[in-house]
């Protein structure tokens, strides 16, 4: 069930888990078609906009989570402490392993070049060209993570003030970006990365959070209608060709703030076995975005090695395995090291709420 008061909304839980499984499954069925020696073949239907969804998520849980502590004394700080914490050490990690696999399998992987440059801006969040003329850290996925924490920065000045103050002016930035998009010469990478339209999704998120908070629901049967009415656009977006620049905020941004918008306004039962598993692969959304490249590639290493074909059987090989290391990475390094470090950093009345992104009311994050 999804409560207003002290307790975790489940629904963008098990949302979070399939927003990442999208990522998962267009990533493996990529990987077959290449391993197989058809990379021309056309693209999967699937839900293929894990990532906007996950855009919508994240401005809806900061604003969520952060509700009462605009105009405190040291929020600001007290936020971006968290935020480094929750994203740092397992990002930091897996570029690592990535950096080691560049060097030492470098014929396995897409780019396979090195800079120092380019591998100190992957480890600072930093958008950066990679050896393919993509705006890619080293960690290729991890472009989504230098939206996230530019998002996750100018946020925090919009703590100095009051919220409607501080989300109108942040709003207004963000408005100012776009329209200097389009003029941004390509050179300027850093620029041109951070003003993209897709950041309008991270809004979208912040609006939906501030009608939950302010104690507005939709009657019953809206939250349905409206994951249905997304889910669908989402999937119609999927046959269109190269959805982006601004139109990527509006054909693909509404549908998925109208997806979130359903799971946070819904009620969901937990009580079902079935449920509490994908609430615990909402718990390791991020371990499963951040690690299923690794769990692909070590699969597609042995179907070599047993010279086996690629096909279905592969996917659902690559599937099981992804989900099953991301659960073991976030039981055994990703929780305890985040509530270690918000144990030393922070203090003891934060550590045990130390895994937001699970959206928690009155829990001080």
């Amino acid at each position: 069930m999804s409560k207003l008061a002290g307790d975790r909304l489940y629904g963008l839980q098990i949302l979070r888990f399939f927003a990442a499984f999208s990522v998962l499954f267009g990533h493996t069925v990529h990987e077959m078609h290449t391993f197989g020696g058809t990379s021309a073949a056309p693209e999967p239907f699937y839900f293929g906009d894990g990532v906007d969804v996950f855009f919508v998520i994240s401005g809806f849980i900061m604003y969520y989570i952060s509700a009462g502590q605009f105009g405190v004394a040291h929020a600001q700080r007290t936020f971006l402490t968290k935020r480094l914490i929750r994203l740092v050490p397992l990002y930091w990690l897996f570029t690592a392993l990535m950096v080691v696999a560049v060097l030492v399998v470098p014929a396995a992987l897409a780019h396979n070049g090195l800079d120092i440059g380019h591998v100190a801006a992957s480890f600072a969040f930093v958008p950066w060209l990679d050896s393919t003329g993509l705006t890619h850290p080293v960690l290729g996925l991890g472009w989504t993570l230098n939206y996230e924490m530019f998002f996750y920065l100018a946020f925090s000045f919009a703590l100095w003030l009051k919220p409607r103050l501080g989300l109108t002016l942040l709003s207004g930035v963000f408005v100012a970006f776009l329209a200097i998009n389009a003029w941004v010469d390509p050179h300027f990478v850093q620029l041109r990365f951070w003003t993209d339209p897709i950041i309008l999704e991270f809004l979208f998120g912040l609006g939906i959070a501030a009608v939950l908070v302010h104690g507005s629901r939709p009657p019953s049967w809206a939250p349905p209608v409206l994951m249905l009415t997304g889910v669908a656009a989402l999937l119609l977006g999927t046959l269109l060709p190269g959805v982006d620049g601004f139109a990527r905020p509006i054909l693909v941004g509404v549908p998925a703030a109208m997806f979130v918008a359903g799971a946070a306004f819904g009620r969901f039962d937990v009580q079902h076995p079935v449920s509490r598993f994908l609430v615990l692969g909402g718990d390791a959304s991020y371990a499963l975005y951040l690690s299923h490249p690794f769990s692909i590639n070590l699969v597609e290493m042995v179907w070599k090695r047993l010279h086996l074909s690629p096909g279905p059987v592969f996917v659902a090989v690559a599937l099981v395995a992804a989900v099953g290391a991301s659960i073991v990475v976030h039981l055994t390094l990703e929780r305890p090291v985040t509530r270690w470090l918000s144990f030393k950093l922070i203090g003891r009345s934060h550590a045990a709420d130390a895994l937001s992104p699970r959206p928690v009311v009155n829990a001080g994050e």
